[in-house]
């Protein structure tokens, strides 16, 4: 989305000028070796100091989505899995991710191979008033025998996190109201909250519901006239009884 790269931009000046260890508002960290005979099951874990966020794959009006960047002692397949996130507010505008804490599952698959060490370079954001970029580095050695077991249950509670396949969403279609598109949705339930990825330059803002809940509204930013989104790919990610969902949709 055009925001990023201006964001982007913005990192790459801030980041000449670091914080220092002791004022950083994050740690990160590799936490879980679980090997269940076939992958590993590990997480990358970032601790966020009070009032402190980090961003989802779809960071919102503005924000940084996280950039995993791998390294093995063999060759290996490594796989990030996002937890459903929420939406708050903050200086920026309207963001998407997480609060106080963000784990997100990793499964990596070498072969025959039983043992390995994995490295991560994490590019990623923070922030309270003000949005700050960052990286990091964190390692694990991964066998066998698994020696994090408190890690480890971290992990399968986050890979309970992931959205299950939903079907909640039964169409969509996006018009022109007041002169700007506007998404709608047609909902068998309610959920509590909807967000909205494509490929296209639209940002989906935040739901609103009819009073009956069968109806969702998303006013688009980005694009001046509905029809530059016909047949558009739509990934929506909701949650719904406190649960996350996700579901794909192309619109007409």
């Amino acid at each position: 989305m055009w925001f990023r790269s201006i964001i982007a931009a913005l990192a790459c000046s801030l980041l000449a000028a670091p914080l220092g260890a002791a004022e950083q508002p994050y740690r990160v960290s590799l936490v879980g070796d679980r090997f269940d005979g076939e992958a590993w099951r590990t997480s990358v874990l970032i601790e966020l100091a009070p009032g402190w966020k980090t961003y989802w794959r779809m960071p919102g009006e503005a924000g940084i989505p996280p950039e995993f960047t791998w390294t093995t002692s063999l060759p290996a397949k490594v796989e990030v899995a996002f937890p459903t996130p929420g939406r708050h507010q903050d200086a920026s505008g309207e963001t998407v991710g997480y609060e106080t804490a963000a784990l997100f599952p990793v499964r990596v698959s070498a072969g025959d191979a039983t043992a390995l060490d994995v490295s991560l370079d994490l590019f990623f954001a923070v922030c309270k008033d003000i949005c700050i970029p960052a990286t990091a580095k964190a390692t694990i050695a991964l066998g066998p025998m698994m020696r994090d077991p408190l890690g480890s249950a971290r992990v399968e509670q986050a890979w309970a996190a992931i959205p299950a396949k939903g079907s909640a969403i039964t169409a969509a279609s996006v018009g022109m109201q007041g002169g700007k598109p506007v998404l709608t949705l047609e909902l068998k339930e309610r959920p509590e909250d909807i967000f909205v990825e494509s490929t296209t330059s639209a940002y989906f803002r935040a739901p609103h519901f009819s009073p009956d809940g069968r109806q969702a509204s998303l006013a688009i930013d980005n694009v001046k006239d509905a029809a530059q989104l016909a047949g558009a790919s739509l990934t929506f990610t909701y949650r719904l009884g406190g649960q996350g969902f996700e579901q794909a949709l192309t619109l007409p």
